[in-house]
């Protein structure tokens, strides 16, 4: 059940929270958490795109599934503008959540599109082309990296693969591997996190005091 989706925070805007591959669970519901306690205003949603936890490596690979999700999340986005244009949408997404809003957000149609999507810790390849993706959102993406993340987005990619399908490390874990743009903004995980309970790895940058601290800022921006 979401929390956070009384009429009056709607109508200063919404925020979908994607899951990463293991579903609804306490990760995202500590973003979530973190946001409003960092004083973001507006609906938030965690939205669980996956088919369950037991189904954790198709979450991750099905591109039947993603397909299907990004198609649901398109159309809540433009729904969400037709009742209430000219306010702020944002996607949040952790690690597959992540990869997720990037295939939501190249699917919406030309003219429309979010104001900002937050990945953290994306399982997605770092050759995953951005340009799609990138002319549907008006202030950009933030992409929060992390090199000590080499379990998950390290070796288990390798291993089993990205959202995308490319078996290597992560975007998550080593960035994108893309020419300069300022529309993307590359944040790596730095010792000064540690004071808000991010030790660099997979899970602990889901935890409140650090959404509240580094990530809740970034949505403000709209907010009256």
């Amino acid at each position: 059940m979401n929390a956070w989706l009384e009429p009056e925070r709607l109508e200063q805007g919404y925020v979908i929270v994607l899951p990463g591959i293991e579903g609804r669970s306490f990760l995202n519901r500590g973003i979530a958490a973190g946001l409003v306690d960092g004083g973001v205003p507006y609906g938030i949603e965690i939205y669980d795109w996956t088919d369950g936890p037991l189904w954790a490596i198709y979450n991750l690979r099905s591109r039947k599934l993603h397909a299907r999700q990004a198609l649901i999340l398109k159309e809540k986005i433009l729904a969400y503008r037709a009742e209430h244009p000219g306010r702020p949408v944002y996607l949040v997404g952790h690690s597959g959540g992540g990869a997720l809003s990037l295939l939501a957000a190249e699917g919406l149609p030309e003219g429309t599109g979010v104001t900002g999507i937050v990945m953290i810790v994306p399982a997605i390849s770092p050759g995953f082309p951005l340009e799609r993706a990138l002319a549907h959102v008006e202030q950009g993406i933030w992409n929060y990296r992390s090199i000590g993340d080499i379990v998950y987005l390290g070796a288990l990619t390798t291993l089993f693969g990205t959202v995308d399908g490319r078996h290597a490390p992560a975007a998550g874990a080593v960035g994108f591997a893309r020419p300069a743009d300022p529309r993307l903004q590359e944040i790596a995980f730095r010792l000064e996190m540690l004071r808000d309970w991010n030790t660099g790895g997979h899970l602990s940058c889901t935890n409140r005091a650090f959404i509240r601290k580094w990530i809740a800022p970034l949505l403000l921006t709209h907010s009256g």
